[in-house]
Protein backbone atom coordinates (compact mmCIF):
# COMPACT_ATOMS: atom_id res chain seq x y z
CA UNK A 1 0.00 0.00 0.00
CA UNK A 2 1.56 3.00 -0.98
CA UNK A 3 1.50 5.63 1.74
CA UNK A 4 0.12 8.90 -0.71
CA UNK A 5 -3.01 10.00 1.41
CA UNK A 6 -4.39 11.47 -1.92
CA UNK A 7 -5.01 8.21 -3.17
CA UNK A 8 -8.81 7.34 -3.92
CA UNK A 9 -9.16 3.83 -2.29
CA UNK A 10 -12.16 2.23 -1.12
CA UNK A 11 -12.81 2.37 3.22
CA UNK A 12 -15.57 1.11 5.49
CA UNK A 13 -17.11 1.86 8.79
CA UNK A 14 -18.08 -0.51 11.30
CA UNK A 15 -20.34 0.14 14.54
CA UNK A 16 -18.15 -0.22 17.18
CA UNK A 17 -16.34 -3.33 18.40
CA UNK A 18 -15.27 -4.02 22.56
CA UNK A 19 -12.66 -6.48 20.50
CA UNK A 20 -11.01 -3.36 19.20
CA UNK A 21 -9.70 -2.85 22.89
CA UNK A 22 -8.39 -6.49 23.16
CA UNK A 23 -6.64 -6.21 19.95
CA UNK A 24 -5.13 -3.27 21.13
CA UNK A 25 -3.76 -4.85 24.08
CA UNK A 26 -1.94 -7.37 21.59
CA UNK A 27 -0.80 -4.66 19.83
CA UNK A 28 0.41 -2.82 22.84
CA UNK A 29 2.32 -5.96 23.84
CA UNK A 30 4.06 -6.89 20.90
CA UNK A 31 5.21 -2.97 20.58
CA UNK A 32 6.55 -3.31 24.42
CA UNK A 33 9.12 -6.10 22.98
CA UNK A 34 10.31 -4.10 20.24
CA UNK A 35 11.02 -0.57 21.49
CA UNK A 36 11.25 -1.57 24.99
CA UNK A 37 12.50 1.35 27.13
CA UNK A 38 12.35 3.48 24.24
CA UNK A 39 8.88 3.67 24.64
CA UNK A 40 7.30 6.52 27.37
CA UNK A 41 4.16 5.40 26.31
CA UNK A 42 2.18 3.33 23.88
CA UNK A 43 -1.71 4.51 23.53
CA UNK A 44 -4.66 3.00 21.80
CA UNK A 45 -6.04 6.41 20.31
CA UNK A 46 -8.28 7.04 17.25
CA UNK A 47 -11.97 6.08 16.51
CA UNK A 48 -11.54 2.42 17.69
CA UNK A 49 -10.55 3.93 21.15
CA UNK A 50 -13.92 5.34 21.67
CA UNK A 51 -16.61 3.70 23.12
CA UNK A 52 -19.61 3.35 20.73
CA UNK A 53 -18.00 5.54 18.21
CA UNK A 54 -18.31 3.91 14.64
CA UNK A 55 -15.13 3.57 12.96
CA UNK A 56 -12.88 2.53 10.16
CA UNK A 57 -11.93 -0.87 11.75
CA UNK A 58 -8.11 0.26 11.89
CA UNK A 59 -5.92 0.38 15.15
CA UNK A 60 -4.17 3.26 15.77
CA UNK A 61 -1.57 3.26 18.40
CA UNK A 62 0.89 5.86 19.51
CA UNK A 63 3.71 5.62 20.96
CA UNK A 64 5.56 8.51 22.49
CA UNK A 65 9.56 8.58 22.40
CA UNK A 66 11.83 10.82 23.86
CA UNK A 67 13.28 12.01 20.19
CA UNK A 68 12.80 10.43 16.67
CA UNK A 69 16.14 8.94 15.92
CA UNK A 70 17.18 6.15 13.59
CA UNK A 71 15.19 3.02 15.01
CA UNK A 72 16.77 0.71 12.95
CA UNK A 73 16.55 -2.56 15.45
CA UNK A 74 13.03 -1.68 15.62
CA UNK A 75 12.16 -1.03 12.02
CA UNK A 76 13.84 -3.93 11.04
CA UNK A 77 11.60 -5.92 13.62
CA UNK A 78 8.74 -4.21 13.04
CA UNK A 79 9.42 -5.08 8.88
CA UNK A 80 10.00 -9.22 10.01
CA UNK A 81 6.80 -9.34 11.77
CA UNK A 82 4.96 -7.86 8.56
CA UNK A 83 4.79 -4.17 8.60
CA UNK A 84 5.70 -1.60 6.43
CA UNK A 85 6.69 2.24 7.32
CA UNK A 86 7.20 6.04 6.41
CA UNK A 87 8.83 8.74 8.08
CA UNK A 88 6.48 12.00 8.67
CA UNK A 89 3.61 10.88 7.38
CA UNK A 90 1.48 12.55 9.78
CA UNK A 91 3.31 15.35 10.87
CA UNK A 92 7.32 16.08 11.07
CA UNK A 93 9.37 14.16 13.17
CA UNK A 94 7.36 11.25 12.83
CA UNK A 95 7.46 7.84 11.91
CA UNK A 96 4.45 5.57 11.27
CA UNK A 97 4.08 1.45 10.94
CA UNK A 98 1.11 -0.16 9.04
CA UNK A 99 -0.50 -3.39 8.19
CA UNK A 100 -2.68 -4.46 6.47
CA UNK A 101 -4.97 -7.60 5.35
CA UNK A 102 -4.45 -9.24 2.52
CA UNK A 103 -7.01 -7.68 0.32
CA UNK A 104 -4.77 -4.74 0.84
CA UNK A 105 -7.05 -2.81 3.24
CA UNK A 106 -4.66 -1.46 6.53
CA UNK A 107 -5.61 -2.67 9.79
CA UNK A 108 -2.92 -1.11 11.99
CA UNK A 109 -1.61 1.96 12.17
CA UNK A 110 1.29 2.56 14.59
CA UNK A 111 2.37 6.33 14.60
CA UNK A 112 5.72 7.67 16.52
CA UNK A 113 6.01 10.66 18.28
CA UNK A 114 7.96 12.74 20.04
CA UNK A 115 6.38 13.79 23.59
CA UNK A 116 5.40 16.62 23.64
CA UNK A 117 5.00 17.78 19.83
CA UNK A 118 1.75 18.80 18.62
CA UNK A 119 0.95 15.60 16.87
CA UNK A 120 1.11 13.70 20.42
CA UNK A 121 -1.19 16.46 21.91
CA UNK A 122 -3.67 16.31 19.19
CA UNK A 123 -3.93 12.52 19.50
CA UNK A 124 -4.55 12.61 23.04
CA UNK A 125 -6.56 15.21 23.99
CA UNK A 126 -9.05 14.61 20.90
CA UNK A 127 -9.09 10.75 22.26
CA UNK A 128 -9.77 11.97 26.08
CA UNK A 129 -12.77 15.23 24.55
CA UNK A 130 -14.45 12.54 22.68
CA UNK A 131 -14.58 9.56 25.96
CA UNK A 132 -15.44 12.63 28.26
CA UNK A 133 -18.08 13.98 25.70
CA UNK A 134 -20.22 10.78 24.04
CA UNK A 135 -22.84 13.18 22.65
CA UNK A 136 -19.51 14.50 20.86
CA UNK A 137 -18.69 11.44 19.68
CA UNK A 138 -21.93 10.41 18.22
CA UNK A 139 -21.94 13.65 16.29
CA UNK A 140 -18.58 13.15 15.05
CA UNK A 141 -19.83 9.44 14.03
CA UNK A 142 -22.74 11.44 12.17
CA UNK A 143 -20.46 13.46 10.60
CA UNK A 144 -18.29 10.08 9.56
CA UNK A 145 -21.18 8.30 8.23
CA UNK A 146 -22.30 11.13 6.30
CA UNK A 147 -19.00 11.73 4.68
CA UNK A 148 -18.57 8.24 3.88
CA UNK A 149 -22.41 8.19 2.36
CA UNK A 150 -21.20 10.62 0.19
CA UNK A 151 -17.55 9.66 -0.98
CA UNK A 152 -17.90 6.00 -0.16
CA UNK A 153 -14.81 5.48 -2.79
CA UNK A 154 -12.67 8.23 -2.43
CA UNK A 155 -10.89 8.77 1.18
CA UNK A 156 -9.24 11.78 0.28
CA UNK A 157 -12.61 13.38 -0.46
CA UNK A 158 -13.82 11.25 3.15
CA UNK A 159 -11.58 12.89 5.30
CA UNK A 160 -12.09 16.80 3.36
CA UNK A 161 -15.85 16.29 4.29
CA UNK A 162 -14.79 15.40 7.69
CA UNK A 163 -12.35 18.36 8.48
CA UNK A 164 -14.36 21.30 9.09
CA UNK A 165 -16.03 19.40 11.76
CA UNK A 166 -12.73 18.02 13.42
CA UNK A 167 -11.53 21.45 13.20
CA UNK A 168 -13.94 23.14 15.09
CA UNK A 169 -14.24 20.02 17.75
CA UNK A 170 -10.05 20.38 17.70
CA UNK A 171 -10.83 23.26 19.38
CA UNK A 172 -13.55 22.64 21.53
CA UNK A 173 -11.15 20.14 22.94
CA UNK A 174 -8.00 22.38 23.87
CA UNK A 175 -10.10 24.33 25.39
CA UNK A 176 -11.62 21.70 27.59
CA UNK A 177 -7.80 20.23 28.38
CA UNK A 178 -6.65 23.70 29.04
CA UNK A 179 -9.57 23.84 31.96
CA UNK A 180 -8.95 20.90 33.54
CA UNK A 181 -5.17 21.03 33.67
Amino acid sequence: MNLDKRIKRKYHLENYDPAWIEKFEQIKNFLQLIFKEKALKIEHVGSTSIPGMKAKPIIDTLIVVEKIEDFSEEKKAMVDAGYKWGENYIAPNTLIFFKTSSDGSKTENIHVCEAGSPKERQFLVMRDFFRTFPEKAKEYANVKERSHLKHPDDYPAYRKAKSPFLQQIEQEAYIWHKNII
